[in-house]
């Protein structure tokens, strides 16, 4: 065989988190904690179906602030991505319209949320509001949710997100994952994210 000139690559499955740090001020996750409590002691748009020891809302809050980072973070996703899937840069470039639908998730100490997926969302996230030390993101390859790939294959290991209050993570929908045992000694309090496109 003769020496390889030009090596040409085809993006085949693929994935990342997408992070920012640090979004909202103290007094913005405070008073935003403060929502979502008074929420949950009066039973505000309390959802019947959730993980054990976890409350589950679709409650609405007063939080532009956030919104906003939600749409300035899925427009950089989006645009890292355009550069590798043409096709899906061709779907969002006709859509008018993105919908950011949330809800909100209060996990009780000992509680944990269970594998899966949120593929009927482009991309799914999450806001941490209260979290340090509750219980790490963890994601799998869902061609490995078993584990039973070769070790020696690429991108099959499970990777895990550290929570820390203030983070705004992104990443596509159907992605599986799962949140470890809370074994803090406080709940874990967040707002999970669905983003579509029409």
């Amino acid at each position: 065989m003769g020496e390889v000139v030009d090596l040409k690559r085809l993006t085949l499955f693929y994935s990342d988190v997408f992070i920012f740090e640090d979004v909202g001020t103290d007094e913005q996750r405070e008073d935003l904690k403060k929502q979502i409590l008074h929420a949950k002691d009066n039973d505000i748009g309390t959802t019947p179906f959730s993980n054990n020891g976890c409350w589950r809302s679709n409650a609405k809050y007063q939080m532009d602030w956030l919104y906003s980072a939600v749409k300035e973070l899925s427009d950089k996703a989006n645009t890292i991505y355009f550069q590798n899937d043409e096709v899906y840069k061709g779907f969002i470039e006709k859509c008018t319209n993105r919908d950011c639908n949330y809800w909100t998730n209060v996990n009780e100490i000992g509680s944990k949320n269970i594998l899966h997926t949120h593929t009927e969302d482009a991309w799914a996230g999450i806001y941490y509001v209260q979290a340090e030390g509750t219980g790490n993101l963890m994601f799998y390859n869902p061609a490995n949710t078993l584990q039973q790939c070769n070790k020696f294959s690429p991108f099959i290991r499970k990777t895990g997100i550290m929570p820390k209050d203030g983070l705004l993570i992104l990443w596509p929908g159907w992605v599986p994952h799962e949140v470890e045992e809370n074994k803090s000694n406080q709940q874990r309090i967040n707002l999970a994210w669905g983003i579509n496109y029409r």
